[in-house]
């Protein structure tokens, strides 16, 4: 039988599947039943956690997507950060030469980078990573029950079942892989004197600043809080971009679930549910973006689904954060 990371396709099952058989593949798919010489698995399950918003009507995710997680995941952890992947990890040499290539000093975030030296980036990691030794070998570990993927098409199909079951046991998925990445991390840069904390892993690949859609919701939707209705001073400490889901459920920065308030409500929101009230004004606030002249504001809201929406956040609900917060 072909390896895993050499396939050009991989087929999903599409029979039924129980909780538990996805649970149990998951689950053998994090320890170490399988070899742990990369940590492309933990990147992989949680480029498609990621990712499980920005699917098409197919439930596909384009390798491009896939490797914008990975580029910021990896270039946060080896160049900001200094972790190791191991010497023989391709990925590490690709950062390295990229970082040597364009005299990029280390500590720099994947957020601090030019945009072109993002896309550049990006689409080397999908070339010389993704394509050649990533999706097939999680593919196999997975039994094919969590997706199928085509390398010519560069995209990968989630299945029903499984995209049903990532959403709504995302967040106990999310912390097992980081526990266990932070695990392989830990291993491979033993010389650390500081332990590889958990937060730090989860919320490494969080931007750094939320501006840009700052601007595109006061441009197109004005600046007002959208709890209160009130006016907001468009200075830096006293307006907000609010996760509407909670950034730690999301783990995405989408700019449907993006509304403004004013800092200290944000603050006293934290990760907090809004009250479900709020749904269908955000709603409307989502379909005026989707009709928007602006090329990138509907480029960036073609995924949104209003339906999709209300799983994400009875979802939100059901992994535990609390629901109901108003001002």
């Amino acid at each position: 039988m072909t390896e895993g990371w050499k396939l050009n396709e991989g087929i999903a099952s599409y029979h039924h599947v129980s909780e538990d058989q996805l649970w149990s593949v998951i689950m053998k798919t994090l320890s170490s039943q399988t070899v742990k010489t990369t940590s492309y698995k933990f990147a992989l399950l949680r480029a498609i956690l990621e990712n499980l918003y920005k699917t098409n009507k197919d439930l596909e995710v384009s390798f491009n997507q896939l490797s914008e997680s990975f580029a910021k995941l990896y270039w946060n952890l080896v160049i900001r950060n200094g972790y190791s992947q191991g010497h023989q990890a391709q990925i590490e040499k690709e950062l390295k030469k990229f970082q040597v290539e364009w005299q990029i000093p280390s500590g720099v975030s994947f957020d601090s980078l030019q945009e072109s030296h993002q896309f550049e980036l990006i689409k080397r990691i999908e070339s010389k990573v993704i394509r050649k030794y990533v999706v097939g070998a999680l593919f196999a570990n997975t039994e094919g029950l969590v997706y199928g993927f085509a390398k010519k098409e560069r995209k990968l199909t989630i299945t029903t079942g499984a995209y049903e079951f990532l959403l709504k046991y995302q967040t106990n998925i999310f912390k097992l892989n980081n526990y266990e990445l932070a695990k392989f991390l830990q291993n491979k840069n033993p010389h650390l004197t500081k332990g590889i904390l958990l937060e730090e892993i989860e919320n490494i690949t969080q931007r750094e600043s939320l501006q840009q859609f700052q601007q595109m919701i006061v441009t197109h939707s004005g600046s007002t809080c959208f709890y209160t209705d009130r006016p907001l001073q468009v200075a830096k400490r006293l307006i907000a971009v609010d996760h509407f889901v909670p950034w730690s459920f999301v783990h995405s920065d989408e700019l449907w679930n993006f509304v403004l308030t004013s800092s200290s409500l944000n603050s006293s929101k934290g990760s907090k549910l809004p009250a479900e009230r709020y749904l269908n004004k955000l709603d409307v606030r989502n379909q005026l973006f989707k009709k928007t002249g602006d090329v990138y504001v509907k480029q960036v809201m073609e995924t949104y689904d209003f339906r999709q929406f209300v799983k994400l956040y009875e979802y939100a609900e059901l992994n535990g954060f609390e629901k109901g917060w108003a001002p």
